[in-house]
């Protein structure tokens, strides 16, 4: 409509007041606060789920790696013996005579450090039950008492893990 002066008359503003809540309006907000929670609860239990995974994944690998090292441990004291008569075969060997012999006996020795293999030859120290085995008692003045005077067979650790105790002899004075 126009007014005298020429301006059209404006309709009146329509109420800002929302309708009253419908009963159909309360069950869709219902359901989708009840569709909130169960994706709440859905992703909480993805986030578990994937927290789990990542745990086994790393258990497995932890345990694949337990099963190695005890496997390299089995095939590494099976070798002890071969390695201690190749020892007294180089041992044995007047002087340079073998250079060829020597060489091998040192690369077969890198390699089993390299692997983790260490030697436990404590002549001289203090006798250590964890390390070694008493196989005799001797009478020693320039050594302490209860000190290792020979090594008899040379003790091994697999990274830091004994493998065969070195068997020694121990100074023991009588009193």
């Amino acid at each position: 409509m126009v007014t005298m002066s020429g301006e059209r008359e404006r309709a009146p503003a329509p109420a800002t007041e929302a309708p009253p809540e419908t009963e159909e309006v309360a069950r869709l907000r219902a359901a989708l606060e009840a569709a909130g929670q169960r994706a709440e609860e859905l992703l909480d239990q993805a986030r578990r789920a994937q927290a789990d995974y990542e745990n086994l994944l790393k258990r497995t690998a932890r345990e694949i790696e337990e099963a190695r090292e005890v496997a390299n441990e089995a095939l590494l004291a099976s070798l002890l013996p071969v390695l201690d008569d190749f020892d007294h075969a180089v041992a044995a060997l007047p002087g340079n005579s073998v250079p060829g012999v020597r060489l091998l006996h040192e690369k077969l020795w890198k390699v089993l450090q390299d692997a983790g293999l260490e030697a436990i030859a404590p002549a001289g120290q203090p006798f250590d039950p964890f390390d070694h085995e008493v196989v005799e008692q001797a009478n020693d003045a320039d050594l302490a008492d209860g000190t290792v005077k020979e090594v008899v067979q040379k003790g091994y650790r697999y990274r830091r893990r004994l493998v065969r105790p070195a068997k020694v002899i121990v100074v023991k004075r009588g009193e």
